[in-house]
């Protein structure tokens, strides 16, 4: 379904390119392609035609990728021949490149690039090492050390064609920098305010939240009726206020509570598990110059920043050597790994 008389598939063909070069300029040619099919009245209803066309450019894609790891000079040749890429169309126009490693006896299958012709393309890891196997007392990661090294750096490379793993524990083989995971941030103590009502119409109620996110609240007369709908709330300057124009004559002499409950940024077990396990290991950590993030001063004087986003229930992991991947972090510092291990994955206390 290629037309190798198109400059375009000739330049593709018949030049050497980078990772990132190639996933760029076969999915270009890929979107040139199929916004023809879909915008021409022979071909936009020939679903099976598009497939066809879909899975020769994933084929593309594919060789492409494969070139550049043959090329890089990153990865040992031996390794790299023991590589194939299968290319394959799903529901839809959807393709993946599932990438096995050949011996003797079997095809072991690594990872699936889904989607490698759309903006949304990603790893889904399938048989690389985990972090369960680097942590366990005695680690057994399934390959010898020269074939995890050259995943590794295969890895980086598809990374450096924006193509990464979308969860933490997939694999400890994608890069520190950027990791990120659900875990549970301490809900506070309700904030709370009161004012007596002496005449109907007009009431405010004001609180400071301390830079904390707002859960829910309520707003309670002496019977424990709910009146927030009565009014409006509103959040400025790190205050929430909740105003009303129409407090009625039967609320007159009473007391309203204003009760915000709110998501305290500043404490999550997952963050105080890792300042215990740090601590243990003779590792300080601190507050960070921003609010909610701390910072891991390692010895080889790299800072590990950990960055609080209680509005996604996230914390999210910085590191200043962008390619370093979590299992040669773990290896400099086991107790990352630890402290990982003890917060991912389905650990209730902490998600």
């Amino acid at each position: 379904m290629l037309n190798f008389h198109d400059q375009q598939i000739q330049q593709i063909t018949t030049t050497a390119l980078n990772a990132a070069d190639a996933r760029r300029q076969v999915t270009a040619a890929y979107a040139k392609r199929t916004d023809f099919l879909r915008n021409d009245p022979l071909w936009q209803g020939n679903l099976p035609a598009i497939q066809a066309t879909t899975l020769s450019y994933t084929a593309l894609l594919a060789d492409k990728l494969l070139e550049a790891l043959r090329l890089g000079g990153s990865i040992a040749a031996t390794f790299v021949e023991r590589l194939w890429f299968q290319p394959a169309v799903g529901d839809g126009d959807r393709s993946t490149i599932t990438i096995y490693l050949a011996s003797p006896d079997k095809n072991q299958e690594l990872l699936v690039i889904d989607g490698g012709l759309t903006e949304d393309g990603h790893l889904i890891a399938k048989n690389l090492p985990t972090l369960l196997q680097i942590t366990a007392k005695d680690p057994d990661l399934g390959y010898p050390d020269d074939e995890v090294r050259a995943m590794s750096q295969m890895i980086k490379v598809f990374y450096t064609a924006g193509l990464r793993f979308l969860t933490i524990d997939e694999t400890v083989l994608q890069p520190v920098d950027g990791l990120a995971f659900t875990t549970k941030f301490d809900n506070g103590q309700p904030l709370a305010t009161m004012a007596e009502i002496k005449s109907s119409g007009n009431v405010k109620l004001s609180l400071p939240l301390d830079h904390n996110n707002v859960v829910d609240y309520s707003v309670l007369d002496d019977n424990k009726h709910d009146w927030k709908d009565l009014g409006t709330s509103d959040v400025q300057d790190d205050t929430f206020t909740w105003a009303s124009t129409t407090i009625p004559d039967e609320l007159v002499g009473q007391r309203l509570r204003l009760r915000v409950q709110v998501q305290a940024s500043q404490s999550s077990p997952a963050l105080d598990e890792l300042f215990v396990i740090a601590s243990t290991n003779a590792i300080l950590m601190r507050q960070g110059s921003n609010r909610g993030q701390y910072a891991v001063d390692l010895p080889n004087h790299n800072v590990l920043t950990v960055t609080m986003d209680p509005a996604r229930n996230q914390l999210a992991l910085s590191y200043p050597e962008k390619t370093v991947q979590l299992i040669e972090l773990d290896n400099q510092y086991p107790f990352i790994g630890e402290w990982l291990k003890s917060v991912l994955p389905q650990r209730r206390a902490f998600n």
